[in-house]
């Protein structure tokens, strides 16, 4: 049926079953292995056009009336072309697990008591690096024979001479074992999608496509991998809103890829210009208590305004929460700065030693700035910035202790709002149509169509 990490199971109208799918033996396969193609390819085409006619609708595009006329046309045109069985539904599990790591249903032997590292071909050892990247899989495997040993000790002598026993890792998972695996993850990341409110909510239709709906969220703008909202319930002031990305990214924005980071930076620097011409300044804060995808929620960044003299006070107000947030003593430092350091010496022209010199300090001090370069997705963490660049960083080492609302807090501080702001705020029960006015009061309100990006994308 499928090759590689492309396993496939079948699933009932009311569950789905545990067990891959097979065709039977009656000529079932064949007809339609020979339906297939060209019901997958109508069945793409009109989610791309069901899709444009969603970001039609939320954007209020003139076109979308013409949208509407060619998404009915395609639908009635491709009724008597859809051969979909309704009753099982046969799901392609994805390349990537929940974490983005590489996976693969495969298994290669080898042999019952392990294979020693040395034992293992390049080809083989790259492609367990790939399936478990970010797990530290050899100083685990090491942990766990030196806890089976008994007699370890923490001499080089008994290292040496049992080298080869401790370097054994332990029996590969079969190939069903890593399918049911794959099977049980793409389970969880269904229901974490299924209750997730930023998402765009996919439900399969009759004749093949699928449905969207879209979030409970006013959407402002969106771009191709980003969007900028207002928030679902009451919001600190007139110009608090949100960045997410469009896919859903459990906790940390460094997971996002990099096109997904361009459109954020896009998003900072048109909001900073825009509240910069009402004379404000911004803050923008993003909050993450689980590493975990299934606990961790959907990846957002909030933005708060506020005038520009308190803006020049912020800082002071955030490094003096962190630095009285958590215990005494901590494995990290209190404060992470996050600006960008890219002061480097220009190269002198000739001196080809001058070059590398200077290059080498140009990368090492890009490196050392800037939020990604320095922050990491594996440990739950709060960050605020003060612009594009950075700002400040704080590891969470105790995130059942550390407030959800902790940057809202202080920004409340600032701004002298009441608790019932940022702890818990009412939501607002709106309909679609209600939401959709409140985002266009939002743009007219600050002058968003001025400073939009997302026009270039529209235009191309």
């Amino acid at each position: 049926m499928s090759t590689g990490s492309e396993h496939s199971f079948r699933s009932k109208e009311r569950g789905r079953s545990r067990s891959p799918a097979r065709a039977s033996g009656d000529g079932r396969r064949d007809r339609r292995a020979e339906d297939r193609p060209r019901t997958v390819t109508f069945a793409a085409d009109l989610n791309k056009l069901r899709a444009k006619v969603m970001k039609a609708r939320l954007m209020k595009s003139p076109n979308l009336a013409e949208l509407e006329a060619q998404l009915e046309a395609a639908m009635h045109g491709g009724q008597s072309q859809s051969t979909i069985d309704k009753k099982d539904n046969v799901v392609v599990l994805p390349h990537t697990d929940s974490h983005g790591r590489l996976i693969s249903t495969r298994s290669e032997s080898r042999g019952k008591e392990g294979t020693a590292v040395e034992d293992l071909s390049i080809k083989q050892m790259a492609r367990i690096e790939r399936e478990t990247e970010g797990a530290d899989t050899a100083d685990r495997e090491l942990a766990t024979q030196i806890a089976k040993d008994s007699g370890f000790s923490n001499d080089l002598d008994y290292i040496d001479d049992n080298a080869e026993r401790l370097s054994k890792q332990r029996q590969e998972k079969s190939t069903e074992q890593k399918k049911q695996a794959a099977i049980r993850d793409y389970k969880t990341m269904e229901a974490a999608l299924d209750s997730c409110d930023m998402c765009f909510k996919q439900t399969d239709q009759g004749d093949g496509s699928s449905l969207l709906k879209p979030p409970s969220y006013p959407m402002v703008a969106l771009g191709n991998r980003v969007c900028l909202m207002l928030p679902n319930r009451e919001p600190m002031n007139d110009g608090h809103c949100i960045i997410a990305p469009i896919e859903h990214i459990p906790g940390s924005s460094l997971k996002c890829d990099d096109d997904a980071w361009d459109e954020i930076t896009n998003f900072m620097k048109c909001l900073i210009r825009m509240f910069a011409a009402r004379q404000q300044g911004v803050v923008f804060l993003e909050t993450v208590l689980s590493t975990r995808p299934s606990k961790a929620g959907h990846c957002a960044i909030e933005c708060v305004p506020m005038s520009m003299s308190k803006a020049r006070d912020v800082p002071g107000y955030f490094q003096e929460s962190l630095l009285a947030s958590g215990d005494e003593w901590s494995q990290h430092r209190k404060i992470i700065k996050t600006a960008r350091k890219s002061e480097a010496v220009a190269p002198t022209e000739g001196d080809v030693t001058g070059q590398d010199r200077n290059h080498f300090q140009a990368r090492q001090a890009i490196r050392r700035g800037g939020f990604r370069n320095t922050m990491t997705a594996k440990l739950p963490y709060f960050h605020v910035w003060f612009d594009h660049h950075g700002g400040m960083g704080h590891v969470i080492e105790a995130p059942e202790k550390f407030p959800a609302w902790f940057g809202r807090e202080v920004v409340a501080g600032v701004l002298d709002l009441p608790p019932t702001v940022y702890r818990k705020p009412r939501r607002l029960k709106e309909t679609h149509d209600q939401r959709c006015d409140r985002a266009d009061e939002w743009k007219k309100q600050f002058g968003w169509t001025k400073f939009d990006w997302t026009k270039l994308l529209e235009e191309k």
